[in-house]
């Protein structure tokens, strides 16, 4: 069957007046614009699932590291909806048979149609906004939401009513590209390919990272889906992670050492800022935003350097 276009793609439905909540967040990111007023790189993009039916696209699930991934993950989810699903239980369990093979290679295709739906492995890209020698921290408005993925689900309507500043970020983000020199030229060549083909973008929840901070070095440790989150699981970086690590190399901790660990942990959890700092170290919370771009037929496929650089190249249709 025949899928319709994506009305709206490259248009952003302005409004003057938001809900309250949109608004309080739009401010806060026309705050956040002026104060931290570049973008910057994020790490290597995540890919997910989308599925298409009738006119409408929502993610699946994202946060896999590669296309590959991706598509085993989309495999497994077709052998389950099978048995929810006789009518197409054939054809999904024909494609997850060649997504996720007992035997042999996988094949290396971003999209199927089966049934009234189409599936499509999507790029996601992260970003993240920096000023004065800093990378943003939690806004206000990221409170903890307690849900295991917010993306799982999430509706891509690039025609919602979005405010003066949202637009403003959608429209730096529809044309950025890579600095050049700091990728391989096949990678911004690509970029600006995208930026043709899929101009339009959608804002996705933010996601945040925990990075130790050590002689101007911000190194990645730890994360979570929402700024409480990560500072859990920095504060279990202490009393889980390390001395598990110890005990590893043989060389387990002493009970001095996992109760200065516990008394860290416990120093962590009681800060309410996105900076920690313990035992001599020093952890800032970065807040990453993430986007995924929009085109004429839909979401964004992984671009080619991402099938070289993770697996084999792969097709549609």
């Amino acid at each position: 069957m025949s899928f319709p276009l994506t009305h709206g793609y490259d248009h952003i439905n302005v409004v003057a007046e938001l809900d309250p909540v949109a608004a309080v967040r739009d401010r806060e990111l026309g705050d956040r614009m002026r104060d931290f007023s570049k973008l910057f790189p994020a790490g290597s993009p995540d890919f997910g699932l989308a599925v298409q039916t009738g006119a409408g696209w929502r993610i699946d699930c994202a946060g896999d590291l590669d296309p590959s991934a991706a598509r085993y993950t989309l495999g497994h989810r077709l052998r389950a909806r099978a048995q929810e699903d006789p009518a197409n239980a054939r054809a999904m369990l024909a494609a997850a048979g060649r997504l996720d093979p007992e035997e042999g290679e996988q094949l290396a295709k971003d999209e199927w149609e089966i049934g009234d739906r189409r599936y499509r492995v999507i790029r996601i890209e992260k970003f993240t906004l920096i000023g004065n020698g800093l990378m943003e921290p939690p806004r206000s408005t990221d409170a903890p939401h307690g849900r295991r993925d917010v993306l799982d689900g999430l509706a891509l309507d690039p025609l919602a009513p979005a405010g003066l500043w949202e637009a403003q970020l959608r429209l730096n983000l529809a044309e950025h590209l890579p600095i050049p020199g700091t990728v391989p030229d096949i990678v911004r060549t690509e970029a600006m390919h995208a930026v043709r083909t899929h101009p339009g973008v959608v804002l996705l929840p933010p996601t945040f990272t925990v990075v130790e901070v050590e002689d101007g070095r911000w190194e990645p440790l730890t994360g979570g889906d929402d700024p409480l989150q990560a500072r859990d699981r920095l504060a279990g970086y202490f009393t889980g992670l390390l001395p598990r690590l110890r005990e590893f190399h043989g060389d387990p901790a002493a009970p001095a050492e996992i109760a200065e660990w516990e008394a860290a942990a416990g120093e962590i959890r009681a800060s309410a800022g996105p900076v920690f700092t313990t035992l001599g170290r020093t952890f800032r919370t970065v807040r990453v935003s993430r986007m995924l771009r929009l085109g004429r037929d839909g979401p964004e496929a992984p671009r080619p350097s991402d099938q070289e650089r993770y697996g084999p190249a792969g097709t549609s249709g």
